[in-house]
């Protein structure tokens, strides 16, 4: 009798603890955490003499973006403006959950930087907004982001080269923003006053192509972009292997490669010492 009873509590504890193992893989099923942001997307602008200046957004899987805003004439006959200049971004997307993102965008010639919020509707346009109340750069609340599903990558590379080009001669011309400054044509006397003839008249962008010439001679540099006093230069890929930090100093030039087997893009493994002069063949 006493067996009986005891077999009988020791199958009571076994079905007890299938039925809360079964609750607890009930309780703990994953959740839909949202989709990921993929291909063309366009903003609709007007600028300040009421001409249409759109901006287009290239979402990749492995969470970064393409921003630019091309060259536009303007419309305009009775503005001072010619032409308003283009701008080309990069950036990087991390899905929150629930169909909604963290965006971080900075300019590839100038300071600019964003901290933005997206979210994706039922329609699968997007709406964007600055992070912070008071931002350094501002970008705008709830701006519409429209999926272009025509648009194909090619078709946006066309568009982003020519912003590229737009920004850069920008900034050739009128000088890099100061940071908390919103008028970004200051700063260039003042900067280029104090550098000798050879490194006022090198661009980060040349610099950047030939460090990467150095390093990968077989490979094609895709884009220059500077974060804080440092450059990056990468190809289309973008990966960390492919990714090349250097920082300008005068009439020398610092650039760092990853170390052999590392596989993180911090950037600070070994470091490398080039006269200007001597990488751009002067």
């Amino acid at each position: 009798m006493k067996k009986s009873k005891m077999m009988s509590v020791f199958l009571t504890v076994i079905v007890l603890g299938l039925v809360l193992t079964a609750c607890g893989k009930e309780t703990s099923k994953p959740k839909d955490n949202g989709q990921p942001l993929t291909g063309a997307y366009k903003t609709n602008y007007t600028t300040k003499d009421g001409t249409k200046q759109p901006s287009y957004w290239y979402f990749k899987k492995d969470g970064t973006f393409l921003y630019c805003t091309p060259q536009v004439n303007s419309t305009n006959s009775k503005s001072d403006t010619e032409y308003w200049y283009g701008d080309a971004k990069r950036g990087t997307w991390e899905l929150r959950g629930n169909d909604e993102y963290e965006l971080k965008m900075h300019d590839l010639y100038d300071d600019d930087y964003y901290h933005l919020d997206a979210e994706l509707d039922g329609s699968g346009d997007l709406s964007v907004s600055d992070s912070a109340k008071k931002p350094k750069y501002e970008y705008g609340t709830d701006v519409g982001c429209y999926k272009r599903k025509k648009m194909t990558y090619s078709q946006f590379m066309d568009l982003f080269n020519q912003a590229k080009a737009s920004d850069q001669e920008k900034v050739q011309n009128n000088g890099y923003a100061k940071p908390d400054n919103d008028d970004s044509t200051t700063g260039s006397e003042s900067s280029s006053s104090a550098t000798s003839s050879s490194t006022s008249s090198a661009d980060p962008d040349e610099i950047g192509r030939a460090v990467y010439k150095l390093v990968f001679p077989s490979e094609e540099a895709d884009s220059v972009e500077q974060d804080g006093d440092s450059y990056y230069v990468s190809n289309e890929y973008h990966s960390a292997d492919s990714t090349i930090r250097f920082q300008i100093n005068g009439d020398k030039v610092t650039y760092w490669t990853q170390a052999a087997g590392d596989t993180t893009a911090d950037g600070h493994n070994e470091e490398h010492n080039v006269s200007i002069s001597s990488l751009l063949g002067n």
